[in-house]
């Protein structure tokens, strides 16, 4: 696997791939991370006839930064761009978290051009959040608010961040140690005005069955941040969707069990290439893999 630069527009990209000439697979990290959480990912995705592909976003690791203010449009537009710019066609999208609305946001502003998603813990509307975290995204509406917030992030030491970890033992707690460190440090280079991103987060719901890409949804039982019933219900609004629930692991199961979740993943993109027959027909994708480890 190779990190590499890609100009375009004014603008750059900074971007992992692994493999060559195989089906595009492009993964898009969470709110506060980066590419690096899944260098273990990409090679595994080579391995298995993939060209795999992670980026960094707007704000996040080595990405560029803004002069102003994010809006979740700047992120939609990055993204579009950057795979102009390399010639990624009908790719199969995963994103975890945010990276998940980025990628339904794709799948639904260009019809056709996705062949896939895999959608990990994925952000589609606020009313995923449990109550306490519903107030704090109105909360986040405000200006004042939102200065305060990226004050806090801005100034966050490092020993505090990890030791958040710990909060939720069956979240980054669980993940190995290396992984839990480079969280820590995504979060800390990480540009501060990203958090203007919360409050331009439109509710996706109402255009989700415009999705037509065949579909895995996949997450924590335990999510302590979006609600696991949120998923049962996306797979329900998606037209063409599997669920497959990761048992006692919380809002990142790619970090807390990463060889369960590159099972999960690498059988649902085995039956896309190679299966037959609509995706209501394939058996369960839990029926597919090893047991859960």
């Amino acid at each position: 696997m190779k990190t590499q630069i890609v100009y375009f527009d004014g603008s750059y990209a900074h971007y992992a791939q692994a493999g060559d000439g195989g089906p595009p697979v492009v993964v898009l990290h969470g709110w506060a991370a980066s590419l690096k959480q899944w260098d273990w990912f990409l090679p595994a995705l080579a391995n298995a006839g993939y060209t795999a592909y992670a980026l960094d976003l707007l704000g996040h690791g080595q990405g560029p930064r803004l002069s102003h203010d994010h809006t979740i449009e700047d992120y939609v537009d990055y993204l579009s761009r950057w795979m102009r710019a390399l010639d990624i066609r009908r790719p199969v999208l995963l994103g975890h978290s945010m990276g998940g609305y980025l990628s339904l946001r794709h799948a639904l502003d260009h019809p056709g051009a996705v062949r896939g998603l895999v959608l990990v813990d994925p952000l589609y509307s606020y009313h995923q959040f449990y109550s306490p975290h519903q107030f704090a995204w109105r909360l986040l509406s405000e200006l004042e608010v939102l200065t305060l917030g990226e004050f806090f992030f801005r100034h966050a030491p490092l020993w505090l961040i990890e030791a958040s970890h710990y909060w939720n033992e069956r979240d980054v707690a669980d993940a190995p140690a290396a992984l839990r460190r480079q969280v820590a440090l995504d979060y800390k280079r990480a540009d501060p005005r990203i958090i203007q991103t919360i409050p331009t987060i439109s509710d996706l719901r109402p255009r989700l069955g415009r999705v037509t890409a065949p579909a895995l949804v996949t997450w924590g039982c335990r999510d302590q941040l979006l609600s696991p019933n949120s998923f049962e219900s996306l797979v329900d609004l998606l037209p063409a969707a599997q669920g497959y629930c990761f048992a006692d692991i919380g809002h990142n199961p790619h970090l807390a069990r990463p060889q369960s979740f590159a099972d999960v993943v690498l059988a649902f993109l085995n039956r896309l290439e190679n299966g037959s027959g609509e995706l209501s027909e394939w058996p369960s994708i839990a029926a597919a893999i090893p047991t859960d480890r």
